[in-house]
């Protein structure tokens, strides 16, 4: 007998882009998706503009009922869920811990699709600390929630490659190209009985909250440390140090590889054979490819040094 997915009313809660994929995955798939929780609208921009979540967005595209809680405990949100009457919620990158009520509510609970291979990573960011920790593999995790942190039992693991040059954001683009066919297979694997969930196995690793003061670098790491800590915080929130021409934004580099004598001392600024920015680590060398001086356009690192031949010979992040 096939599976049919139109039997299960699902409620979808997630708020950022990397969400909407899999919300539109249910959807075209077939399933009755019954209302979607989402974080409220916040302003963003110079001008401080509202703007809906992309999930939020998506879902009115789709002529879905949205919720917008403050807090998940409000009695009046809980009334509206339970008028939706799901089977099951599928949570993609919510943003808040569920209570033990709402985890309990549906008959077939509450699925998080964690990105990554549980129990690595629990936390926040998962995505940029795969690139922080030099992980050449990582992954999503579909797993059924329970009241702690990523705790609760998997259903099932996708590994992903981590390349060499990846970002944060091309890492995110993956997971949001392979993540929903892997949702779609083994949600329905799920309802139709055919898996059950099974308690975590391994060494658990924590991904803590990225914060805006994350981004600062610190040139006594490895040149290795550096590459990673600017990959990782591409493109939010971003790496920075300060200079003797004030705070400069860090927006692409690499481990400079071709030896160079002149590097000097933790965070000492040379010029490379191609007028490069080079700063001296802890060990090896960082190559700056592009640069932003606060309040200025992005530029090459070379052109930066033709308007700025004052750098060389001094230190990032001196005090």
């Amino acid at each position: 007998m096939s599976f049919d997915p139109g039997r299960f009313r699902v409620a979808f809660m997630g708020t950022p882009g990397i969400a909407v994929p899999f919300l539109n995955a249910l959807v075209r798939r077939g399933y009755p998706v019954v209302g979607v929780l989402t974080r409220p609208d916040k302003p963003a921009g110079r001008g401080y503009k509202v703007f809906p979540s992309p999930v939020r967005r998506a879902a009115e595209e789709h002529g879905i009922p949205v919720m917008t809680p403050v807090s998940l405990k409000n009695v009046e949100d809980w009334k509206t869920l339970r008028e939706w009457s799901p089977d099951v919620i599928v949570v993609v990158a919510y943003g808040k811990i569920l209570p033990k009520e709402m985890l309990e509510f549906p008959r077939f609970g509450c699925l998080n699709v964690h990105a990554s291979l549980l129990p690595e990573l629990r936390g926040a960011s998962p995505i940029q600390w795969a690139i922080l920790k030099g992980l050449s593999v990582t992954g999503l995790t579909l797993m059924k929630m329970d009241e702690g942190m990523d705790t609760g039992p998997v259903l099932d693991r996708w590994p992903i490659s981590v390349d060499s040059m990846e970002t944060a954001l091309t890492l995110t683009e993956k997971m949001m190209d392979q993540g929903p066919p892997f949702l779609l297979d083994r949600l329905s694997a799920y309802l139709s009985g055919e898996i059950h969930p099974v308690p975590q196995n391994g060494d658990a690793s924590l991904a803590p909250l990225i914060r805006k003061e994350t981004g600062k670098l610190d040139f006594t790491w490895s040149a290795e440390d550096v590459d990673r800590h600017v990959r990782a915080l591409t493109p939010w929130p971003g790496t920075f140090c300060d200079s003797a021409l004030g705070v400069l934004k860090i927006l692409s580099g690499c481990v400079w590889e071709d030896g160079f004598a002149n590097a000097g001392n933790p965070g000492m600024v040379c010029e490379g054979p191609s007028q490069e920015i080079l700063v001296g680590c802890g060990t090896g060398v960082y190559c700056v490819r592009e640069v932003q001086k606060a309040g200025g356009k992005v530029m090459l690192s070379k052109e930066f040094l033709r308007g700025h031949r004052s750098l060389p010979g001094t230190f990032l992040n001196s005090t």
